[in-house]
């Protein structure tokens, strides 16, 4: 009965989207998670210089800041690709990793979210 009623716990989180924190646990540092149109990635880097890798990631891809925001602990990032908005958030895990979320148009485009994170990566 026990292991009946894990399964059925599994299987609610499996369904509601929560599926990476179970299977995968903490993600390492450098490994992408895709879940629900945002490619996450966590660097090794403080919330600063993540922020401004990102900001000239962008501008290096030619794609248009819209809005850029800054707290100590969080920052998002609003730019145009094409005809589509993208949205980048920053979250700092510690005061040596950012986490860093990013989806392109509403349903997300897991290609263009990588091409961003590489040029955010590139910029670390």
């Amino acid at each position: 009965m026990k292991a009946l009623r894990n399964l059925l716990i599994i299987l609610v989180l499996l369904s509601t989207g929560c599926a990476a924190l179970v299977v995968g646990g903490a993600a390492a540092v450098g490994t992408y998670t895709y879940v629900a149109g945002m490619l996450q990635r966590t660097y090794n880097a403080n919330l600063d210089t993540t922020y401004q890798a990102t900001l000239a990631g962008c501008e290096a891809l030619g794609l248009p800041i819209q809005d850029r925001q800054k707290q100590l602990s969080k920052a998002s990032v609003k730019v145009v690709d094409g005809d589509r908005d993208v949205w980048i958030s920053l979250t700092a895990q510690s005061s040596t990793t950012t986490e860093v979320s990013v989806r392109v148009g509403y349903i997300g485009d897991e290609l263009a979210s990588r091409r961003i994170h590489e040029a955010i990566q590139a910029r670390l």
